[in-house]
C-alpha cells in the first residue's frame, strides 16, 4: 500500500503512469534478486499428437510453488513454448509477468528453461512424477504405424518414459557417448593397474566401461520392472510379440527441477 501511494505522488496522481512506476520498481527489485538461489518450483509438460514440451520455473520456496500466481506463470510459460517453440520463454508476456511476480512476493521467480520435440511419424510419450520436479519425453519409432495405437506399445512407451525418469541416462545407444567422455573414462579405469600385462589392462578397462555403459546409455540399463532384462532386450522382446517390428528409441528429454545445467 506504502509503494502505490508513493507511485501516485511520484507520478502526481495519474494511475497510469504510476502503475508504469511500480512495474520499473518491480524489474528492479528483480534485478537485484538476480544472484540469489532459485532451485525450487515445477515442471510441467504438454502433448498434442506428435508435439510434446517440458518447461521448468523456479521460484526460491516451495511456498510460493504452490501459490495459484505461480501456477499461473507456468502454464502461461508453457502456452507461449507450445506456440513459439522454446524462444517463448523470452516472450513479452512471460518476462513481464516473471518480473511482476518477483515484485509481488519477494523472491526471485525464472522461467529457467524449455524444450520442444516434434516428430513426424515417430510416437511421442511424457511423464510428469506426482510431485511435479521431474518430466520426460521420449519419441520411440516402429516401421509399421498400425502397431503404435496397440497395447502392448504404449505399455512399452510409458515403461520407457518411466525408466528415463527413475535411471537418468546419460544417452540413448553407446554410439551416443562422446569421444572425450570415453577417452576419460579409460584414462580413470586404467588407474591402478601399472605392472599388470597389456592384456588383463585391457579386461579390466573393458568389464569397467561395460558397467558404465549399464548406468549412462539407456539401452544398456536394467530394467527398472524386470532387472534380469535390459532395456534393448526389453524392445526386442516387445517387438517380437508385435509382430517382428523394429521398435527403435530415437531420443528423450529429461527435466529435473533445480538440477545442474551442463555449460
Amino acid at each position: 500500500m506504502m509503494d502505490c501511494k508513493a507511485a501516485l505522488e511520484s507520478a502526481g496522481g495519474d494511475i497510469e503512469k504510476a502503475i508504469d512506476i511500480l512495474r520499473k520498481k518491480g524489474l528492479s527489485q528483480a534485478a537485484k534478486r538476480a544472484g540469489r538461489e532459485a532451485k525450487e518450483g515445477f515442471i510441467l509438460v504438454r502433448q498434442e499428437g506428435g508435439k510434446a514440451a517440458l518447461v521448468e520455473i523456479n521460484c526460491e520456496t516451495d511456498f510460493v510453488a504452490r501459490t495459484d500466481d505461480f501456477k499461473g506463470l507456468g502454464l502461461l510459460a508453457l502456452q507461449e513454448v507450445f506456440a513459439r517453440g522454446e524462444n517463448g520463454l523470452s516472450a513479452e508476456k512471460v518476462t513481464q509477468r516473471v518480473a511482476d511476480l518477483s515484485g509481488k512476493i519477494g523472491e526471485k521467480i525464472m522461467a529457467r528453461r524449455a524444450k520442444v520435440v516434434e516428430t513426424k511419424d515417430g510416437t511421442l510419450f511424457t511423464y510428469l512424477h506426482s510431485n511435479q520436479k521431474l518430466g520426460v519425453i521420449v519419441e520411440l519409432s516402429v516401421p509399421n504405424a498400425s502397431v503404435k495405437n496397440d497395447p502392448g506399445f504404449q505399455e512399452l512407451g510409458k515403461n520407457i518414459a518411466m525408466q528415463v525418469a527413475a535411471s537418468n541416462p546419460v544417452c540413448v545407444q553407446r554410439a551416443d557417448v562422446p569421444a572425450q567422455v570415453l577417452e576419460r573414462e579409460k584414462a580413470i579405469f586404467r588407474e591402478g593397474t601399472q605392472g599388470k600385462p597389456e592384456n588383463i589392462i585391457e579386461k579390466i578397462v573393458q568389464g569397467k566401461l561395460g558397467k558404465f555403459y549399464q548406468v549412462s546409455c539407456l539401452l544398456d540399463q536394467p530394467f527398472i520392472k524386470d532387472d534380469k532384462i535390459s532395456i534393448q532386450e526389453l524392445l526386442n522382446q516387445t517387438s517380437k510379440r508385435l509382430g517382428g517390428s523394429s521398435i527403435q528409441i530415437r531420443q528423450f528429454v529429461r527435466f529435473q527441477l533445480g538440477e545442474t545445467l551442463p555449460p
